[in-house]
């Protein structure tokens, strides 16, 4: 039975939603609409039976999302007690520091750094965050990787990532200075990335083929590291369609165990205008998602296999016989699919 305490507590915590939403959100229209439906559902008395526990955060969600569907759009509950604070969690020291030591602990993203038969590399990405952070994780991973004839970057499963971080990681793969995305704030203010090398051209030459594989839970900031590929036509990209969340994320806690994720701006990439928001971004070359690395490899071989018959790119005898050798395995395996 719900009691008049939790009553007062959920009027509390719903409102609390209602205001960040309204007052932060990116497009203030779609904010204040959002809002208001939460308002409307608390007083026709739609949350007097739902605990003040764990369950409202995702009812909350739904409902915002209803009106609103931007999936960056969510609260979150959490089990510990937390203050509630007008800034964002990005701009709590406290937070940071631990947060941190998390991404520390999970090797800041990056998951696998490896070689195939065929001298294809192969990154294995979950996050790209910050550079204060990623940078040296990237240069190791890139260096790991830099002799390799081709590339496949997978994202099929992410939970997104910094636009700085992703900047920094395509600095490894174009030219410094390359256009990539901008974020637009609510007032209208305009922050713009660009591959950003460590000061050095990038590991991989403009020649390497480069393929990413994406999937449904393709997201957010990886989102944007397949569409930046793309706009800038350096890889081909092999999977299914993306999530569609495209617009930056503040987080600010609202009460002692309820957090708001509101996207603060909106992405516009500097070549294309556009971005994945709502839509995703559908891959060059369509498959299942547990079939894109073969697919991928398969692709990869072949692209490494017509640049040495061009004469682009000379091969020892092992290394082309290893390579007519895979083409072979991978078509099997994927015939038998």
């Amino acid at each position: 039975m719900t009691t008049n305490t939790d009553i007062s507590r959920l009027t509390s915590v719903v409102e609390a939603v209602a205001v960040c939403v309204e007052s932060r959100y990116v497009d203030a229209a779609s904010g204040a609409r959002a809002a208001g439906a939460l308002r409307r559902r608390l007083r026709t008395g739609c949350y007097e039976t739902v605990p003040y526990a764990a369950e409202l955060a995702p009812l909350l969600t739904a409902n915002l999302q209803a009106v609103l569907p931007d999936l960056h759009l969510q609260v979150r509950w959490s089990p510990e007690v937390r203050k509630p604070s007008a800034t964002s969690d990005w701009d709590d020291p406290n937070f940071l520091a631990g947060y941190w030591a998390h991404e520390a602990l999970d090797n800041y993203g990056f998951e696998k750094a490896e070689r195939f038969r065929g001298n294809v590399g192969l990154l294995v990405v979950r996050n790209i965050d910050e550079p204060e952070g990623t940078a040296a994780i990237i240069d190791a991973a890139f260096a790991f990787v830099a002799r390799c004839s081709a590339l496949i970057i997978d994202l099929r499963r992410t939970t997104g990532g910094a636009p700085s971080g992703v900047a920094y990681f395509l600095g490894h793969l174009l030219p410094a200075g390359t256009p990539l995305i901008q974020t637009v704030d609510r007032e209208g203010a305009v922050v713009e990335q660009t591959a950003t090398p460590p000061g050095k051209e990038p590991l991989l030459g403009s020649d390497v083929p480069v393929f990413a594989l994406t999937g449904r839970r393709t997201v957010s900031g990886c989102e944007e590291l397949a569409y930046d590929l793309r706009a800038a036509s350096r890889a081909t990209l092999v999977g299914a369609r993306t999530v569609g969340a495209a617009n930056p994320v503040d987080v600010y806690v609202v009460d002692p165990h309820v957090a708001v994720r509101v996207p603060t701006a909106v992405v516009r990439h500097a070549v294309t205008g556009g971005n994945w928001e709502g839509t995703g971004i559908v891959p060059d070359v369509e498959c299942a998602v547990d079939d894109a690395l073969d697919v991928a490899h398969r692709l990869a071989v072949d692209a490494v296999l017509s640049r040495i018959a061009a004469g682009e790119v000379l091969a020892g005898e092992a290394l082309l016989e290893e390579l007519t050798d895979v083409r072979v395995e991978l078509n099997e395996q994927l015939g038998r699919r």
